[in-house]
């Protein structure tokens, strides 16, 4: 089994999103209709899908132009039109802004189960994050790992799905590493004009400093919610539950944080999320427990473990699909992530990773 596809990304914004729509063209094409057929389950006709997907464009274009630049490469080399790629760029936002318009709350904030153990807790003293991403069914087998070396920013390596450039979770040459949740709240989807999520990743994943990061996330209002799992090589990891207009923060417990698919703090908002999916409130303790029970000894094989638990199966922290839900809003564990701070490594498994090994991308491609 040979893993994740990688692409090498070089040259201008225009270029690298060249190479990615024409490396991905297909899996591209099949993930724009993964999402029209979800948008769909839940009501939604493509018709309306794609229209919205033409207006997020010029959105994303006013917040970062190599960014459109970039999604205007993927979108020839494809040899697609711009909206069906802007869609899938701005997927997260158009749930809540088509949604929010029929007046129903969106269901299509994707889950699982992400932690962080700083250098106390693990063997050899380093710094690790991750996540087991869950989330549509048929996006699995139609992800990458970028390796982007742009000539103004840091060199970064990120997962994504196929023909979404701001990727999602991912670590760059200056030690920085990110994880993210889907979190919902009562106030999602209002200003549907803030910067997008993936935008959001794209600027996290060239910054140059900790604090760049967090600014990147706590500078403006957000469309919708997200938790960002930040950690460093030097030893830091800081956990930000962002609303659209709050965002609290938490720091590890003895060296260990978990997180899941809930806001641990309320203010001023409901948390929503685990009306639709009340396994995150299980799954986050459940990891913290299982991850402590490693005192010091923490590596890749326990935490590797920890992430193929079952409790509650299928609803787990390794999540399988359930028979009863209707085929196109499924849900797996698509991938499992480790990274690997201060060695600037990304370990991912295609699927559940109770069933799929890990594989090594590095940043160094030597």
């Amino acid at each position: 089994m040979t893993g994740l596809p990688l692409l090498d990304l070089t040259g201008t914004a225009h270029e690298r999103g060249l190479h990615h729509g024409r490396a991905l063209a297909t899996q591209i094409r099949d993930n724009i209709e993964t999402y029209l057929r979800r948008f769909a389950a839940g009501g939604l006709d493509r018709d309306t899908v794609l229209a919205e997907g033409e207006l997020w464009a010029p959105r994303i274009a006013r917040f970062s132009a190599r960014y459109a630049e970039e999604m205007a490469g993927v979108a020839e080399g494809a040899g697609l039109a711009i909206g069906p790629v802007a869609m899938l760029n701005a997927r997260y936002e158009l749930a809540y802004s088509l949604f929010a318009r029929e007046a129903r709350a969106p269901d299509l904030a994707e889950g699982c189960t992400a932690f962080g153990a700083l250098p106390e807790r693990v063997r050899g003293g380093t710094t690790l994050i991750g996540q087991n991403w869950d989330w549509l069914a048929r996006i699995r087998g139609r992800l990458a790992v970028l390796r982007v070396r742009p000539a103004e920013d840091p060199a970064y390596l990120c997962l994504t799905q196929a023909g979404i450039v701001g990727g999602m979770i991912g670590l760059n040459e200056t030690g920085l590493g990110l994880c993210v949740n889907g979190l919902t709240t009562d106030q999602d989807g209002v200003d549907t004009e803030a910067k997008p999520f993936h935008v959001r990743v794209y600027e996290i994943l060239r910054a140059t400093t900790f604090a760049q990061a967090l600014t990147v996330i706590l500078g403006s209002d957000r469309v919708c919610s997200t938790n960002f799992l930040l950690g460093h090589a030097d030893g830091e990891i800081i956990d930000i539950e962002a609303a659209p207009r709050r965002a609290n923060t938490l720091q590890p417990t003895a060296g260990l944080l978990t997180h899941g698919n809930h806001f641990e703090t309320t203010d001023g908002f409901e948390s929503t999320m685990e009306k639709l999916f009340p396994s995150t409130l299980y799954r986050v303790p459940r990891l913290a427990r299982l991850l402590r029970r490693h005192d010091g000894t923490l590596d890749l094989q326990v935490i590797q473990g920890a992430l193929t638990d079952h409790f509650s199966h299928p609803f787990a922290i390794c999540r399988h699909e359930d028979p009863d839900a209707p085929e196109d809003m499924r849900t797996i564990t698509v991938t499992s992530v480790i990274l690997a701070l201060a060695d600037r490594t990304l370990y991912a498994t295609d699927g559940p990773p109770c069933q799929n090994p890990y594989h090594t991308y590095t940043l160094d491609p030597h």
